[in-house]
């Protein structure tokens, strides 16, 4: 029994958790992307770029964690995008500075993926599990693949699912145990503990200002690679060969504090002087220390970890069920109904690539969709790229 044919043709007999997403927000669109195989002409360069990141930190972990190999393993392929068009969101701007955040990012990666409980890790590994078992529907599946298999030196096991954001994850304990994705895999693999490695991207790379966090990418001044500080003053030099040189003093934001109490504390005659007294009292007392544009960077790794229980994992699973079964109605009924919004916060018709197709306009459909099928062949692993933690 299958649950849809394809666009290609092919009689799909399992779930993802990016395909019951799709469903459940919008049937006509779940409709016209999987079986009638409209694709979103354009690439998204969030896409293209998560998954560089992803396989660089793959490529370390299985080739003996080298210094230097996930940075040239993502620029390797980040450089095969160099000419090709690619939609870049505001904060990604442009090719080029996404380069430089990945090579960033994962030379961070590099510097704290030792404190990581990330240990003898597995890759891409694919799971299915029935849905139904013996029942009628026995051959309906869910399918997933999981990033990491974390396994510790206990015997414990961590799911640890990579993404690429814009922004850090909600810190509240726990919180990533109400996550749709990882819930599901929790349950599709009988892992409690799951996790995020998530790698938050920074627009304007090279922006910097006072209050700007940055972390460390090699050891300063007696500070160690993956320390973060704030920026107290940025200051431009020229370099032996003529080149501006930025040039940025950091400190810890209680040293900020204290500092900015004591300089709004002085004014009239002298002030000048007491002030550029304090600030060097700071220095001399190692408060204060200034590093070169390339020692830094404003992008950050979170690692996150959450616990799912056996109550919320089966939870997960008579869900799972639900929706399966309501797309199978939909499917056997050939009901897609629109779930369409245009005001926020369910604006997602505004933004959606298929909106063309329900307006019922032509040429907007094929400025923005591209119609697959024939050989084309379903993959689920892309899918769950495009679940960024874009929000």
């Amino acid at each position: 029994m299958s649950l849809y044919t394809s666009a290609s043709g092919k009689a799909v007999n399992h779930a993802s958790s990016s395909s019951l997403d799709l469903f459940k927000g919008c049937r006509r669109k779940f409709y016209l992307e999987k079986i009638q195989g409209w694709k979103q002409r354009d690439k998204k360069g969030s896409l293209e770029f998560g998954k560089a990141v992803e396989a660089a930190v793959q490529f370390f972990y299985e080739n003996g964690c080298k210094s230097g190999d996930a940075v040239d393993h993502f620029k390797m392929i980040w450089l095969k995008f160099a000419d090709i068009p690619l939609k870049f969101t505001d904060q990604e701007n442009n090719w080029s500075d996404l380069y430089k955040m990945g090579s960033e990012l994962t030379k961070l990666f590099e510097v704290v993926y030792d404190t990581l409980p990330i240990k003898h890790p597995k890759f891409q590994l694919e799971y299915r599990k029935k849905v139904f078992p013996g029942s009628q529907y026995d051959d309906l599946e869910f399918l997933g693949y999981i990033d990491i298999l974390s396994t510790l030196d206990d015997g414990d096991r961590i799911i640890v699912d990579m993404k690429t954001a814009k922004q850090g994850l909600d810190l509240t304990p726990n919180m990533l145990a109400m996550d749709g994705q990882l819930r599901k895999y929790s349950w599709l693999t009988g892992v409690p503990k799951v996790a995020f490695l998530n790698f938050i991207k920074a627009g304007n790379p090279d922006s910097f200002k006072k209050g700007t966090a940055v972390t460390l990418l090699e050891d300063e001044s007696g500070r160690l690679a993956g320390e973060s500080f704030l920026i107290y003053k940025v200051e431009t030099q020229e370099d032996d060969d003529g080149s501006e040189l930025l040039r940025l003093t950091l400190t810890t934001p209680e040293t900020v504090q204290k500092m900015d109490e004591e300089l709004n504390k002085i004014s009239g005659k002298g002030s000048k002087e007491a002030k550029e007294k304090i600030i060097a009292r700071y220095f001399e007392e190692k408060l204060l220390f200034v590093v070169d544009r390339p020692a830094v960077t404003k992008t950050r790794i979170q690692y996150v970890q959450a616990y799912i229980g056996a109550d919320d994992a089966a939870e997960v699973g008579d869900a799972v069920g639900l929706d399966m079964m309501q797309l199978k109605y939909a499917v056997d009924n050939n009901t897609f109904p629109k779930d369409g919004g245009v005001r926020w916060p369910n604006n997602n018709c505004v933004f959606c690539p298929c909106r063309g197709i329900c307006l019922k306009n032509d040429t907007l459909r094929d400025e923005m969709l591209v119609q697959i099928g024939g050989s084309h062949k379903e993959d689920d692993r892309e899918d769950d790229w495009l679940s960024e933690l874009e929000g």
